[in-house]
């Protein structure tokens, strides 16, 4: 704690105090945003974990189908086929905000799996991986998702404890000790007018 330097009067007290009074709601206003951020956060990270899941579950089937289309009609084969093959597809991020906070909502759109091959070509098998690997997108797009919301809260967290922190242990000690030490002075000077009066109504009266 420190004293600020203030000079001991009555105008400086009255300040000191409003500051303490703005301070303690500033405090217990950020108290309550950093503990709603935290609730955010530990939902997020669950949510995360979640995707993480989905997008693995998802990129292993599409893997599977890869190597199994690879295995029956080769990787040259496959790569010629992909290279015939255009579809329109695109990442729309949008933002909802959280106690004053950006947070992003990731979507992946693309068209619906359609056949492309024929079985008679040999490469029906490619269909299977362009819908296994479509249809991994959705949870891609989810999970970066969560986990840029994370990093966002995590970081939003940190600022806020900082802040509070700052006015917990420095700015209203600060205040309280030298509203303390203003008082004190205050009250020193009254007793020593009271005095002072005491004496001069004293000697008046003699």
């Amino acid at each position: 704690m420190a004293k600020l330097p203030l000079p001991p009067t009555k105008s400086s007290l009255l300040s000191l105090q409003r500051n303490l009074e703005f301070a303690q709601e500033g405090y217990d206003l950020l108290e309550q945003k950093r503990q709603i951020l935290v609730l955010e956060l530990m939902s997020r990270l669950e949510a995360s974990k979640r995707a993480q899941v989905d997008v693995d579950e998802a990129m292993a089937r599409a893997h599977a189908a890869l190597r199994e289309a690879a295995l029956r009609s080769g990787t040259e084969a496959l790569a010629r086929e992909a290279l015939g093959i255009v579809r329109a597809h695109k990442i729309e991020v949008r933002s909802r905000p959280v106690m004053g906070l950006e947070l992003p909502s990731v979507s992946a759109q693309h068209e619906a799996p359609k056949p492309e091959f024929s079985a008679a070509s040999g490469s029906v098998l490619s269909d299977e991986v362009m819908r296994s690997f479509t249809a991994a997108l959705a949870p891609i797009a989810h999970l970066a998702e969560v986990e840029n919301a994370v990093l966002r809260l995590a970081t939003e967290v940190r600022r806020t404890q900082r802040r509070v922190n700052a006015l917990d242990k420095v700015f209203i000690p600060d205040y309280k000790e030298t509203i303390d030490y203003v008082e004190d002075v205050l009250e020193e000077r009254e007793r020593e007018q009271f005095v002072i009066m005491k004496i001069a109504k004293a000697h008046a009266a003699e």
